[in-house]
């Protein structure tokens, strides 16, 4: 699974590894030291920035952690928001928004009936998913909340967390609060 947008998969796999080799590069850390932060191959970021690989979205938390920084920051570009597909979620960025307390992004998202297991954030990461349409269980791996249309749960993301669609696809809405 991979990221994508519109039409064409390969510009926006360029376009998103251009965007991890600029942040990583700002960030003054090394294509060895995001490797050992990320738990991915210095091989597989390398294809990354070079745009010849789709990250998936599990990868591109990784990567966002590892710098330290929020998702958005690798989706959101000059052409607009990116999707970004995970073993169970299919995440479309809306919108981000900053204040001097922290980043809120806020993202549409298709919750299959596989379970994805979505690795701990950074400390203090909120978030807050209101299902739109169906039934999904999320949050902590060892404490997950099953949530029905028009409910809403709020869990912080410090640790590892699920999401899983059940009884079908699930639609929802998640925002992500990054404190500063």
């Amino acid at each position: 699974m991979s990221t994508s947008s519109a039409p064409d998969g390969r510009a926006l796999a360029a376009t998103v590894g251009s965007r991890i080799r600029t942040l990583r590069t700002r960030a003054g850390v090394g294509l060895t030291a995001l490797a050992a932060g990320s738990g991915l191959g210095k091989g597989t970021l390398s294809e990354l920035e070079n745009g010849r690989r789709n990250p998936t979205l599990d990868t591109l938390f990784a990567i966002a952690t590892a710098l330290s920084i929020p998702l958005s920051d690798l989706l959101f570009g000059d052409d607009g928001p990116a999707e970004a597909h995970g073993d169970s979620v299919t995440a479309t960025l809306l919108g981000r928004w900053e204040d001097p307390a922290g980043i809120t992004e806020v993202y549409r998202l298709t919750i299959h009936e596989r379970t994805q297991v979505s690795k701990a954030h950074h400390p203090g990461v909120r978030e807050v998913l209101t299902v739109l349409t169906g039934t999904a269980e999320v949050g902590p791996i060892d404490a997950p909340t099953t949530v029905h249309t028009t409910e809403t749960c709020t869990f912080l993301a410090e640790t590892d967390h699920v999401y899983r669609g059940i009884g079908g696809p699930a639609t929802a809405v998640l925002t992500m609060r990054y404190p500063r």
